[in-house]
């Protein structure tokens, strides 16, 4: 009951209290409203540009309509365009700019009071992927009438299969007959996964680089064995005389046939060649039984010689 009483007298004494300083307010303090003398004096900053004034407006928005000073949506003004006039006042106005932005595919209008072109493609809402060029820099100060250029970059890995092609190896094979062939294996092409970096610029592609491989498959070579074994068919002695016709191992030939294997001995000094007939000579009268290639009577003589005696053996090549 007492605990009770106590709580009553001081929620009385807080009223009583309350009470007390609304009559006390209400009688002892003061109220006054400021009037200023018009014109006030105050100053402008435009764009870091400072300027003294004075004005009869109320208010900034007010002051902006008696200079006739345009603010447009994305200008900033400080302080707020309701904010009374007092003497002294400064005014700060950052007047947006007007870009373009080209970026997929179309290019874009933007009024801007951001600094950096960073912070315009940011409030813009210009995602940029880690890839992308984009000229000026993203630090460079925004500016009127800047084209800003964004181009899309992008970059992917792709594997692809190549074929490797087989190797021909010829071998040498003194028991087959000269220059008959034959296929000892078939060759079988390989396989390798090439790995390559693709660039793509505004989904062109512009660059193909090969980045890593491996053989999936060994190729196979083609062994072809070619005989070497001379079995001498028939022999015929005589003059040889040289010509100028292929710049190879080959002869003329009136006795043999075209595609037939010779070899040919310098009686005088030994030496022999192996050579192919391709074409009939000597002429008739000459008194020669075979004209050889430059080249292939080189190998048994002076050129400057001229004319040689030699041995002329057919080989069994069939």
């Amino acid at each position: 009951m007492k605990l009770k009483f106590h709580i009553k007298i001081i929620l009385w004494l807080l009223v009583l209290i309350g009470l007390a300083f609304l009559i006390w307010r209400s009688f002892f303090i003061d109220t006054r409203e400021l009037n200023f003398k018009r014109p006030i004096s105050m100053e402008v900053v435009i764009d870091g540009l400072r300027y003294q004034t004075t004005t009869e407006a109320v208010t900034i928005k007010d002051f902006f309509k008696e200079k006739e000073l345009k603010i447009y949506l994305k200008d900033l003004v400080m302080p707020d365009l309701e904010r009374e006039i007092e003497p002294g006042l400064i005014v700060f106005v950052t007047t947006n700019r007007k870009m373009t932005v080209e970026v997929d595919g179309e290019i874009r209008e933007v009024n801007t009071i951001k600094k950096t072109i960073e912070k315009m493609l940011e409030e813009e809402q210009i995602k940029l992927n880690p890839f992308d060029e984009i000229q000026p820099s993203l630090k460079k100060l925004t500016k009127q009438d800047l084209e800003v250029t964004i181009v899309r970059v992008e970059k992917k890995k792709v594997k692809e299969e190549e074929i490797i092609d087989y190797k021909t190896l010829t071998e040498k094979d003194k028991k087959l007959k000269w220059k008959v062939v034959k296929t000892r294996q078939e060759g079988e092409a390989g396989l390798r996964e090439v790995e390559y970096q693709l660039v793509y610029k505004d989904g062109e592609m512009v660059s193909k680089t090969k980045v890593a491989s491996k053989i999936i498959k060994e190729p196979q070579p083609e062994i072809i064995v070619e005989g070497r074994k001379i079995e001498i068919v028939s022999t015929q002695k005589g003059r040889a005389s040289w010509y100028a016709f292929t710049g190879k191992m080959k002869c003329a030939s009136v006795r043999y046939s075209r595609g037939t294997w010779l070899r040919v001995t310098n009686q005088e000094n030994g030496k022999q060649i192996i050579v192919q007939v391709n074409d009939y000579g000597p002429d008739p009268g000459t008194g020669k039984v075979i004209d050889l290639d430059k080249v292939a009577f080189a190998e048994l003589a002076s050129i400057g010689q001229g004319v040689i005696e030699v041995k002329i053996e057919e080989i069994d090549s069939e």
